[in-house]
């Protein structure tokens, strides 16, 4: 059920349509008052004359949108390798777990929601309570999704890949059964069975996986939920992951994922990847019919598909689909 609109909520609205910071207390109060959920005031804030004066004024917006699908529309297939051998694909899973072995201990915030205000120095009492509200509206998308195609609400066993700190984990726990919370990272499981705890929340198991012979040993699940972590493992990984875990949803289950897969000029080569330096953070595409293909292959119907603006750039799409019961 929607839990309505929130200050956080009301506040990155206006940072991210109006760039700027609410003018008041009041502002942000009226906002609250007069919307419904997040949905509705993203719809008012698009609506508005102050944002439509911010873009109008040299159509930047609406070219750039424009254009930007138009290249992707026209788009040739890129060259995405995403089948590789056994040996590349260790190499490719060591280099990921590396990456967010660190970060998890270092970052562990900032890596799940790449906002200054997240970074490790920057977490106060204030902040953690920001990041954690952040994690209700994420998990209200499979509600969305629901009445949008017109399926019942799914229950029983979710599994959640790439759990972080438990942002979400603690809100996807109000509506299953259980909670199976996956990650690559040591040290965000730690954080995400404190906050558990802390929150008195009991029907969570975390699970921490080093490689895809873990994926494989998990069981069978009745929802495969992931939003903001695939996009950063190479292609080969992404499709070895949606295969072993498509394949566990039972019969009347169903999946919520987020993936990037048309982002304009994306190209990837295990050995040119393997010998490239590693940044920060990575940004990976799996190719649509890819997925659709992986999907189909899991015996599951794809019940809708919107692009997302969770990458911050063209190009990332969430995708919702059902397996029909037995």
């Amino acid at each position: 059920m929607s839990q309505g609109l929130t200050r956080d909520e009301v506040a990155e609205g206006y940072r991210l349509f109006l760039r700027r910071e609410p003018e008041s207390e009041d502002a942000i109060n009226g906002a609250i008052e007069k919307y419904a959920d997040v949905g509705a005031y993203w719809r008012g804030l698009l609506s508005s004359d102050e944002f439509q004066r911010g873009w109008s004024r040299s159509g930047e917006a609406n070219q750039y949108i424009m254009e930007t699908m138009s290249k992707a529309f026209w788009a040739l297939p890129a060259t995405i390798e995403h089948e590789v051998s056994a040996d590349r694909m260790d190499q490719l899973v060591a280099r990921i777990s590396e990456q967010w072995t660190a970060l998890g201990e270092v970052e562990p915030h900032y890596s799940v929601l790449t906002h200054e205000d997240f970074r490790a120095e920057k977490m106060d009492e204030e902040n953690i309570r920001r990041f954690r509200e952040t994690g209700r509206t994420a998990a209200s998308i499979i509600e969305t999704f629901e009445k949008r195609s017109g399926h019942d609400p799914h229950s029983g066993v979710c599994l959640e890949l790439g759990c972080g700190v438990g942002r979400i984990t603690r809100f996807l726990a109000e509506r299953f059964d259980q909670i199976i919370a996956v990650d690559i990272s040591a040290g965000n499981l730690r954080l995400c069975t404190e906050y558990m705890q802390e929150e008195g929340v009991t029907n969570v198991t975390t699970v921490h996986i080093s490689g895809l012979a873990e994926l494989e040993a998990l069981p069978e699940i009745d929802f495969f939920y992931s939003i903001i972590v695939l996009q950063h493992n190479s292609p080969p990984i992404q499709k070895a992951i949606l295969r072993t875990l498509l394949s566990k949803i039972r019969p009347g289950g169903g999946v919520l994922f987020q993936i990037p897969t048309d982002i304009p000029g994306y190209h990837f080569s295990a050995d040119v990847y393997l010998n490239s330096a590693e940044p920060e953070m990575e940004m990976h595409a799996l190719p649509k019919p890819v997925v659709l293909q992986l999907l189909s292959e899991a015996g599951l119907v794809l019940s809708d598909i919107a692009p997302d603006g969770f990458i911050g750039e063209f190009g990332s799409n969430t995708f919702y689909a059902v397996k029909p019961s037995a």
